[in-house]
């Protein structure tokens, strides 16, 4: 705690980055601690990595061909480690559980797909993913790991994975390259590379604020800058401007949470109208919507995605309010890649995915199911979004918060143009799971300690009142 010196007396003053009075939550053992940061550590390597350098598989593969035995093994493997865990604090566990129904719900109706898919062992096995994923989540987060902890290992394995797919790329080319010249490292696709390749550069980015404005942090900064390089790299447009997205609107979140709901409403209101009046003005010298999308995104396509998502569409009207059953249309582990019901379209199933979370959502698990999808993420958005309104209670503790509101973000709007929401296995899944559980924990832990507080100052403010109660008074004296 600083010490500040002023007109002969010694007064502590509190850090920004803590309350004056603070109150330390319940400490978890030493064992426990270690086990969480094991569990950690393994998710977090398996979400990035994949188990293609150990499968022949890329990642994207990996996310529907989950009967893989290696990635049997690492989810019960993790579960193994998440259940003890989970047991030795059992009511904090329930609790976050309660609190974290609107994503258990989603995942309950996902399984209740099963009783109408046409291939209910598929769906369950798929949901039971999910299941697991959350387990292990739920582990990591009961442990003691904090999210500066995910933060901070998030960097390493980012950093290490980069360094690894660069060097891939320069000095074996064969491997690190597709047949077009494109960064894939060891990822084995160009989009998985790109993703790896936005969780870094963002993670990176957020780190550097741990710095004082040296060198230290000019370098981190420099390195979050090589990594969103390596996004054009890997030719993926999606990730380079969704990168960019992130980090603008994260800085905007940050200070309106700050600030308070009133400048978050003013906010709101100036940028409604911002854009109706950019919009008008467009009307009014006749500018196109397609023009403006052929300025904005190169290709109004998507890369060619429209066909696809027309096609999917004429699919979803076939079963509009329950889907097809999670995971039931797409391959499952088939090796010409149509062992699904995507095969009766020929060509779509060796697309693999709708290239849109969304529409895939909707037609595995129908409008129910993508409702409840979304209103999921809202309230993944409120979680992040009162996180960071909470006056942080330790340094680093708002570059984390930061960093776990953008990859919520990252992952919204990375959905649009590829399937990566409740996708099993999917890296930005497997992460976004724990994320969304260790900020539950730091949120209830900041309720807490509040109340302690307000407790604390109650029983001072009666005790104090008990002190005056019977205390003699001074006669009142008169010239």
């Amino acid at each position: 705690m600083a010490i500040a010196l002023e007109a002969g007396t010694e007064r502590l003053a509190t850090p920004s980055w803590r309350s004056a009075e603070i109150v330390p939550p319940p400490q978890t053992g030493w064992l426990n601690l270690a086990v969480g940061h094991t569990l950690l550590f393994l998710l977090l390597a398996f979400g990035m990595i994949g188990a293609r350098p150990f499968s022949g598989a890329d990642i994207d593969s990996a996310s529907t061909a989950s009967d893989g035995f290696l990635n049997q093994a690492i989810w019960l493997g993790g579960v193994a480690l998440a259940l003890p865990l989970i047991f030795s604090r059992f009511r904090l566990a329930v609790t976050l559980a309660k609190q974290a129904w609107p994503l258990l719900l989603v995942i309950a109706w996902d399984m209740a797909t099963a009783i109408w898919s046409p291939l209910p062992d598929v769906t369950l096995r798929r949901v039971a993913v999910l299941w697991l994923m959350y387990a292990a989540a739920l582990g990591v987060a009961v442990s003691g790991v904090s999210l500066r902890d995910f933060h901070r290992m998030a960097f390493l394995i980012t950093g290490v994975v980069m360094a690894l797919d660069i060097m891939a790329a320069v000095g074996m080319p064969g491997r690190g390259l597709d047949n077009e010249g494109r960064l894939i490292g060891m990822h084995g696709h160009k989009n998985s590379a790109g993703q790896v390749a936005v969780m870094a550069s963002l993670c990176w980015y957020f780190y550097a604020a741990r710095f004082p404005w040296r060198s230290t942090r000019f370098l981190v900064l420099g390195a979050a800058g090589i990594f969103y390089l390596v996004i054009f790299a890997t030719g993926s447009k999606t990730g380079s401007a969704l990168a960019m997205l992130v980090v603008i609107w994260t800085a905007i979140a940050v200070t309106l949470c700050r600030r308070g709901p009133s400048a978050a409403a003013l906010f709101g209101s100036a940028f409604s109208f911002l854009a109706l009046a950019v919009l008008a003005l467009l009307m009014l010298t006749g500018v196109s919507a397609t023009e403006v999308g052929t300025a904005v995104f190169g290709d109004i396509t998507f890369t060619g995605r429209l066909p696809l998502w027309e096609v999917i569409w004429d699919q979803i009207m076939k079963h509009f309010w329950t889907g097809y059953g999670f995971g039931a249309f797409w391959d499952v582990a088939g090796s010409d890649n149509s062992f699904g019901f995507s095969k009766a379209v020929g060509w779509l199933g060796v697309v693999g995915q709708a290239h849109n979370g969304y529409l895939d959502l909707f037609l595995q698990t129908g409008l129910v199911g993508l409702g409840l999808a979304l209103f999921s993420l809202g309230w993944m958005f409120r979680v992040g979004a009162r996180l960071l309104g909470q006056p942080p209670r330790r340094p680093f503790d708002l570059p984390a918060r930061a960093f776990a509101y953008a990859m919520i973000l990252s992952i919204a709007l990375y959905n649009l143009l590829e399937s990566s929401y409740l996708r099993p296995h999917h890296m930005q899944a497997v992460w976004l799971f724990m994320l969304v559980a260790l900020m539950q924990r730091e949120l209830l832990e900041g309720r807490v300690i509040r109340q302690r507080i307000l407790l604390h100052r109650q029983k001072a403010a009666l005790a104090h009142r008990a002190s005056l109660v019977g205390t003699s008074r001074e006669p009142f004296l008169t010239a």
